[in-house]
């Protein structure tokens, strides 16, 4: 059982992180204080029990997507019970609450507590009439590490587009079979987790070139999380909308970085010369001071005279 110690740890991550949830104000013994979470003596309501209108829905939707974001890679934390149970509505916002049994985001469970906050909330805010990503496009969007603060804004309007073409009489029976087969799947955080890398790789290729014919995409399931993906894109059906956003701060870093190569073995140059230069002005020094040898000799010799008499 978690003691209150790790709840004010894991409550400290998240308001650092800038995420809503109720602030640790002291702890003694085994209770702990937090910040009330309400108005005028009246708690917050429960996300479940809140009467939305589709935009505030879709609103928070988005909201909760980022925090999870936040929580996974800036507080490094795992929810593990993620749910409209587990989140106020307050002044226009979703705040999180009841973090006790989160986990550290490299537990050995973590991404599988994860792949189920990603379930809970779609389900949530689907019935909501909200049209939500897939749980492998939302867990990706948590776990990749190429969404920066430059794109994020544009990876979810795009994300979003998508997820509102597809409409719940567009999704295939396959579409729905591989939605419960990545939440049962097992997930590797680690290439040394993958049993078959080859064959892996040589699925993924495959893969693509039947997406190239089909439309549709089905990669490896792990490719995020291990390095396989290609790109490092996040949802598989936006990749071209970073490329597009990205390619041109990536040629400029390019550049700069070549720039920056350039002018170091330039310098490097400039100092072998320096080097080689003070090495030459040392020995010609030490030629100047140097005792001739036959000079050298004489004087031992005449030293061993000495000796003799």
């Amino acid at each position: 059982m978690r003691n209150n110690t790790w709840s004010e740890s894991a409550d400290l991550r998240l308001q650092t992180a800038g995420i809503p949830s109720p602030e640790p104000l002291l702890l003694r013994s085994h209770v702990l204080l937090m910040s009330f979470i309400g108005k005028e003596n009246m708690p917050a309501p429960l996300l479940k029990n809140v009467s939305l209108s589709d935009s505030k829905a879709r609103e928070l939707y988005l909201q909760v997507l980022q925090n999870m974001r936040k929580m996974f890679q800036d507080a490094r934390l795992v929810h593990a019970d993620l749910s409209e149970f587990n989140m106020l509505y307050h002044d226009g916002d979703a705040y999180i609450i009841d973090v006790s049994q989160s986990v550290e985001h490299d537990h050995p469970h973590a991404l599988e507590f994860l792949r189920k906050d990603c379930s809970n909330v779609n389900e949530f805010f689907g019935k909501r009439g909200i049209a939500v990503m897939t749980v492998r496009e939302l867990f990706d969007f948590v776990t990749d590490p190429s969404i920066t603060c430059s794109n994020i804004d544009q990876y979810l309007d795009k994300a979003m587009v998508i997820a509102a073409e597809r409409t719940s009489e567009q999704r295939s029976d396959q579409d729905r079979v591989d939605e419960e087969v990545f939440k049962k799947a097992y997930i590797p955080r680690t290439l040394t987790e993958v049993s078959h890398y080859e064959r892996d790789v040589d699925l993924m290729r495959t893969k693509e070139e039947e997406s190239a014919i089909s439309g549709h995409d089905d990669n490896v399931l792990y490719q995020t999380l291990t390095g396989l993906k290609k790109d490092l894109s996040g949802v598989q059906t936006v990749p071209a909308l970073l490329e597009d956003e990205c390619c041109t701060s990536e040629d400029e870093e390019e550049e700069d970085d070549e720039e920056e190569q350039q002018e170091q073995d330039e310098e490097a140059a400039v100092d072998r010369k320096e080097r080689k230069k003070m090495v030459k002005e040392a020995q010609r020094e030490k030629r100047r001071s140097k005792v001739p040898k036959h000079v050298k000799k004489r004087k031992e010799k005449v030293a061993k005279m000495k000796k003799g008499r």
